[in-house]
């Protein structure tokens, strides 16, 4: 999407990308049509095509979007100790529990419905998922510097799982009335 270089222009894009992001993730982003968005913005077919060649394209601004949420959720915590961690992964568990109503990831769950859809879109799915390894990363190797993490350890396959079992935690299916998806375990509270 081209960068508007107005107030007004970056205040629309805005929030076409906002609107769009929470339909897609609330419908899925196959139910979601550029008219649901133009309704939702109160914006017209010129506008959101001003701003986006396509629904591919915004669909990858609402996947930076949604990282973008993950990220400012997880940066409220310092992930560079194991009680920071395990903060973060708590507030992820409690909001999935508490605002989301176990919908899943917001990423995560965009993003497995468009990574087949589209070389462009894997693209923009694997970086998404590499910017958030590397956030995760980079607080592993300041442990590690700080001798809380082994120094054998490999901090980027470290993320890579962590990042892979936070997505099995939030796509899995309720299996049970009890199932609690991503509840932390009691060591970590």
């Amino acid at each position: 999407m081209p960068e508007p270089t107005t107030r007004r222009g970056k205040d629309t894009k805005a929030r076409i990308v906002e609107l769009a992001a929470a339909l897609m993730y609330e419908r899925g982003v196959n139910a979601t049509s550029i008219d649901d968005i133009l309704a939702a913005s109160g914006t017209g077919k010129s506008q959101t095509y001003h701003y986006s060649s396509g629904k591919e394209e915004l669909v990858s601004e609402v996947l930076r979007h949604q990282l973008g949420l993950v990220l400012d959720q997880q940066s409220l915590f310092p992930l560079d100790t194991w009680q920071g961690i395990a903060a973060g992964f708590q507030a992820m568990a409690d909001m999935q529990q508490n605002q989301r109503g176990y919908r899943g990831c917001p990423l995560g769950s965009i993003a497995g419905e468009v990574l087949h859809q589209s070389d462009f879109l894997r693209g923009r799915t694997a970086d998404a998922f590499s910017r958030w390894e590397s956030f995760l990363a980079d607080g592993l190797r300041t442990m590690q510097t700080t001798g809380l993490l082994r120094g054998d350890a490999d901090p980027d396959a470290l993320a890579g799982a962590t990042i892979a079992v936070l997505q099995g935690g939030t796509c899995s299916p309720p299996r049970s009335a009890t199932y609690a998806p991503c509840a932390m375990p009691s060591p970590w509270h």
